[in-house]
């Protein structure tokens, strides 16, 4: 079955492979997602997230765990890294586009081809197409450095959706960073939303046609947003609170108020965030455990997918986008029906995507 995947983070680890002077290519890139899998799987459209942690040293050279030398060390420049990142994406892009092949009709260099899109019609027309496409987004508003500027700049880049911050506070506004002495017991905080920029940047983006992205976000700024925002607005890869406690999941609450906007949460597989033991493990019986409350809750319409791919790791069933037909098999066995399997796997999202960029 077709599936849109609201999130994963293959392009910067395509970007970390080059700095450490690997080669990768997205067709064959030995990841959680490449072409190659995303055509086993039956990908539809794969949300690729410029992911930039504020944290990196300017001397980052791919290694993906690092300790910070001093409070007092050098960062990158996150606007400098998300248009690294960026280049990487246009260099994929260009390498494995369709090409006509003479006729009204393209093709591809090679059978697996994939076309980034900006708007729910072209989304459509592959579907009618039977051909894989893509959406760019950007995990970590802190890019931006606060420059409407520069969130113009990437509006033009083709960036269609963007989460507000990832697990450092920004000009914008502050993360639900896991706690990790309080994992499972988490309580949200009402002094630590949206700042000012922040709802600059709401206001923009919506008028701008870009989805707000409020995965990471804290709990008061996911109220800030759904205050600011007057359709929908997603939160691409988050579970429910209530079935696992940690910081990175929604409250029933606001899975509530995120249906009433007619907006998505995607059904995130990390490991930690489906189970609480001590050692937790990702498998499709606690994926489909969570789309069960989150039906129960809001409505099987506020369901998506948002894998998370190349950001997570541990012990994982489903754990790279060739095997998207045993959460397909998973669902149905659990009694959902094809209509709702079809609505999870990429009708809602493609909705809100109609409704928000054309």
């Amino acid at each position: 079955m077709k599936y849109i995947d609201m999130h994963c983070d293959t392009m910067a680890e395509i970007w970390y492979a080059k700095l450490r002077g690997e080669n990768y290519d997205i067709k064959d890139a030995p990841l959680m997602i490449n072409l190659e899998k995303l055509k086993k799987g039956d990908c539809l459209c794969q949300n690729f997230g410029m992911y930039v942690n504020l944290e990196r040293p300017a001397d980052f050279r791919g290694d993906t765990d690092f300790e910070p030398p001093t409070p007092e060390y050098e960062r990158m420049d996150p606007w400098y890294a998300v248009n690294e990142i960026l280049k990487v994406f246009r260099e994929q892009m260009e390498k494995h586009a369709p090409v006509a092949d003479g006729s009204s009709n393209t093709v591809a260099k090679d059978a697996l081809s994939i076309t980034q899109v900006t708007t729910g019609t072209e989304i459509h027309q592959h579907l009618k197409d039977n051909t894989m496409c893509c959406l760019l987004t950007v995990e970590e508003g802190g890019v931006c450095k606060g420059s409407l500027n520069n969130l113009r700049a990437l509006y033009a880049a083709g960036v269609r959706m963007m989460t507000l911050t990832w697990n450092f506070d920004n000009e914008l506004g502050h993360p639900n960073k896991p706690d990790r002495e309080h994992y499972y017991d988490f309580k949200g905080r009402s002094d630590n939303g949206l700042t000012d920029r922040g709802r600059v940047f709401v206001d923009a983006m919506q008028n701008m046609g870009m989805i707000v992205d409020v995965s990471h976000l804290s709990d008061q700024g996911f109220y800030d947003v759904a205050e600011l925002v007057k359709g929908p607005f997603v939160a691409s890869h988050s579970n429910a609170r209530s079935v696992i406690g940690c910081s990175r999941n929604l409250t029933d609450e606001m899975i509530r108020v995120l249906a009433e906007h007619g907006g998505v949460t995607g059904l995130n597989f990390c490991p930690s965030f489906l189970d609480d033991s001590g050692t937790p493990k990702e498998t499709v019986d606690r994926i489909v455990r969570t789309a069960e409350h989150l039906r129960r809750v809001g409505g099987i319409e506020v369901i998506g997918i948002g894998t998370d791919f190349d950001g997570i790791g541990g012990d994982l069933e489903l754990g790279d986008a060739s095997k998207m037909d045993m959460l397909l098999d998973g669902l149905k066995k659990a009694g959902f029906s094809v209509d709702e399997i079809e609505k999870i796997f990429y009708k809602n999202v493609l909705r809100v995507y109609d409704e928000v960029l054309g």
